[in-house]
């Protein structure tokens, strides 16, 4: 018996899904989708749309379909697209090429394209079938680029026309952060965060990927944001400031620590995390009398003199967390018995530490100081 047999009687006595069922479903799926779209297209060339109470076949997709005004957007510009794609369209609806194949193709058609483009349809579509989207992108991209005969420019500035970058802060309290742009910036930001992502492995890195990606990113901002102004031997640390209100004081004796960053100071940090930035830091006073009488605003004073940092250096060399060689120029001085518990600043209870172990130690101290009530 053939290895390829018994392949195949093991699949049926256990009743295993075979590679061609995963693409005959595939090819089924994109035949759907290809149906749905051109059923989308006669939707928006029939102006029912304004019958339902919509603005555009758009908006009408996205409440009904639940999904991204962006997207709905897309759909609708690719089953316009499609109609004027006759081969194209044809191959999409018998699941010979897939949906990115199609969006890809007729992204390429343009009104100033719109002839050359019909006459190399059928050739396009024959890429289509033979080549992966990514690569089916590159060869409609030379295809363009001869269209347009301006070498590619004005591709090249239509990719960075479209550049955007998204930071939204969610309910929880965390960020969403998404964007797109020219591949020339894309290499830059690839090549930026895989450097930094490859000096900051560690040895058994749990990290997976995506997570060491956004603290490379993270690191970045921060490296770039302490020598912005630096000095010659201590970047400019997060800055915070302390405001006491007069008016508050005496039923309440604690005072409310707000970090500054750029903008509106914040207050909802956690205890943790306040802690964190106020660990190595510039510390201002600020006194207040109610929400709006500002009385005192004293200057501010850097938790860490640069005699001490200096001696911190010299004795850490690096990074003190548990395998870590970060050099002092990415790391914070920790106080191991924090100032605002009455902890000195000085070399005894200092430490150099990376901000992903400085993190790491005020999360697990906050957390054992919780275990123990």
């Amino acid at each position: 018996m053939s290895l390829r047999t018994r392949v195949l009687r093991l699949r049926y006595e256990r009743k295993c899904v075979s590679l061609e069922l995963l693409k005959k479903k595939r090819r089924e799926l994109d035949t759907a989708e290809a149906a749905w779209l051109k059923d989308v297209a006669d939707y928006d060339r029939s102006g029912d749309y304004t019958v339902d109470n919509f603005e555009s076949a758009a908006s009408a997709l996205r409440h009904a379909c639940n999904i991204d005004g962006g997207v709905a957007h897309r759909y609708v510009t690719l089953a316009r697209k499609l109609e004027k794609l006759p081969e194209l369209s044809a191959a999409f609806e018998t699941g010979e090429i897939s949906a990115r194949h199609a969006d890809v193709a007729a992204d390429a058609y343009t009104p100033g394209r719109a002839e050359e483009i019909a006459n190399c349809e059928a050739k396009l579509v024959e890429q289509a079938r033979v080549h992966p989207p990514r690569v089916f992108a590159g060869i409609v991209r030379r295809y363009t680029d001869a269209i347009d005969g301006d070498g590619g420019a004005g591709a090249d500035e239509t990719d960075f026309d479209r550049r955007a970058l998204y930071s939204a802060r969610t309910l929880n309290g965390a960020y969403d952060i998404r964007g797109n742009g020219d591949g020339l910036s894309g290499e830059c930001i690839d090549t930026a965060l895989n450097t930094e992502m490859a000096r900051d492995l560690q040895d058994h890195d749990p990290r997976p990927t995506p997570k060491r990606r956004f603290d490379a990113l993270a690191a970045i901002c921060r490296l770039y944001l302490e020598q912005l102004n630096t000095t010659e031997v201590h970047g400019v640390r997060p800055h915070v400031s302390v405001v006491a209100d007069l008016d508050e004081l005496p039923s309440a004796t604690a005072v409310t620590v707000v970090r500054v960053p750029t903008g509106p100071g914040r207050n909802d940090y956690s205890a943790a995390m306040l802690e964190l930035l106020t660990c190595d830091c510039e510390v201002s006073r600020i006194v207040i009398a109610g929400r709006s009488e500002v009385l005192d605003v004293g200057r501010a004073t850097r938790t860490v003199s640069a005699a001490q940092w200096r001696g911190l250096v010299a004795r850490d060399r690096h990074c003190q967390g548990p395998g870590c060689t970060r050099p002092p120029s990415h790391c914070e001085a920790h106080h191991l018995d924090h100032w605002a518990r009455g902890g000195p600043t000085d070399l005894d209870n200092l430490v150099l530490l990376c901000w992903h172990h400085h993190r790491e130690r005020h999360i697990g101290e906050a957390k054992a100081r919780a275990r123990g009530g």
